[in-house]
């Protein structure tokens, strides 16, 4: 074992090549060995064969050492695939070909898709699990969406112009992806204010559960008070205590002294300075440093999911003229009764519908966003607001428009 040791010490050393990996024993090893001298695969086998008791603890370590070697060659050592991260890869091509067979079966597809991408949505919040399986989903699709586009929808008469568009959007949307991948570090909180115990903090106290009541019933107060008061006035003095309320404090989960409007991300583990929301689609936090390109992202990705739907199935249907604006017609679709005859259609087809369905979720989050920039506020901050009647937000909208 000592020797084993200084020898996988000695090769770090030396570097590995980019087939060579460090194993979960500490042990060096080749992508070469996934398909050949796996103990634990061996024993599985003899005992299903013989049928002999399998433990669940042999079902474990055989599936241990295959997500361990399951890995892609890379500079300084091959990477591990995330089986999670691999899965999308397979599934949404496979759901793209079942769903052109016929109008029924794209429909079920449809919805089944929608019902397993929300479920799967509500368990990864419910346990906060960092998870790679939605961002593995987007890239595939993206990935996807796009081969099937530039291959099949050119050949139908696409304009170079409107195809140059459609790139330009989907490039402009990739790089805010990257950008705010690039910039999800900066918003944790790595520094804290200081590592003083929380009770030698000067002038950084954690407000008691009484304290916490009577301020919410002094803000409450304030606000049956002031209700016959007009303008914007009213509900900013309302935001502005709030947010001076929002102190550095202690977080409890990582023991950290956090800056004003920073929140705890159980996902990440770590506090996050002005988080909005965890991102699964992405795998990252949305906070101070990359929320205005995650917001560019969205709008982007938005356009482009439309345009590029409203391309291909005026391709592949029977198009009708909306309007020609400064000399460019406006196309819909008219009648699409006849894309499953053939695959190439079919396929198109599907593809500008889960085009659709994915444009429809990005309009609602980034209605939300946008309406939460306007307010000012996080979601966690939202969600400590009062309540804002019908008049005070007609006065808003008043003061708006005025």
């Amino acid at each position: 074992m000592i020797a084993d040791e200084e020898e996988t010490t000695s090769t770090l050393a030396a570097g590995l090549c980019c087939c060579q990996y460090i194993n979960h024993d500490r042990r060096t090893a080749h992508i070469l060995e996934c398909c050949c001298n796996c103990t634990e695969f061996d024993l599985v086998c003899t005992r299903f064969i013989t049928c002999k008791r399998i433990e669940s603890r042999n079902i474990s370590d055989m599936l241990i050492a295959f997500q361990d070697r399951l890995r892609l060659p890379w500079q300084g050592g091959a990477k591990r695939i995330s089986p999670a991260a691999l899965a999308p890869a397979f599934i949404v091509p496979t759901m793209m070909g079942l769903a052109t067979l016929n109008a029924k079966t794209a429909i079920v597809l449809m919805l089944t898709l929608v019902g397993f991408c929300f479920w799967g949505m509500q368990l990864a919040e419910r346990t906060a699990t960092r998870t790679s399986f939605f961002l593995s989903w987007t890239v595939f699709s993206i990935f996807y969406m796009a081969i099937i586009f530039e291959w099949e929808v050119p050949l139908l008469e696409l304009l170079p112009e409107e195809n140059i568009v459609l790139i330009l959007l989907s490039a402009g949307a990739l790089y805010a992806l990257y950008r705010t991948k690039q910039l999800a570090p900066l918003n944790l909180v790595t520094a804290q204010y200081g590592s003083t115990p929380k009770d030698e903090l000067p002038g950084i106290t954690e407000a008691s559960s009484g304290e916490e009541q009577q301020h919410t019933d002094t803000v409450l107060g304030m606000e049956d008070d002031d209700d016959d008061d007009e303008g914007v006035g009213v509900e900013n003095q309302e935001r502005n205590g709030l947010i001076q309320h929002l102190q550095p404090h202690m977080c409890e989960i990582c023991r950290k002294v956090t800056p004003s409007r920073a929140y705890h991300c159980a996902a990440c583990g770590s506090c996050v300075k002005r988080r909005w929301h965890h991102s699964y689609w992405l795998n990252c936090c949305i906070g101070e440093r990359n929320l205005r390109s995650y917001i560019v992202c969205l709008f982007l990705s938005e356009c482009a999911l439309l345009l590029g739907a409203n391309l291909t199935l005026t391709a592949v249907c029977h198009p009708f003229l909306v309007v020609r604006m400064l000399g460019i017609p406006l196309l819909l679709p008219d009648d699409c009764s006849e894309v499953f005859e053939q695959f190439e259609l079919g396929i198109a087809f599907v593809v500008a519908g889960y085009a659709l369905l994915i444009a429809g979720y990005i309009a609602v989050v980034l209605c939300r966003q946008l309406y939460l920039c306007w307010r000012d506020a996080s979601p966690p901050e939202y969600k400590r607001m009062p309540a804002t009647n019908g008049s005070r937000i007609w006065n808003n909208w008043r003061a708006i428009l005025k």
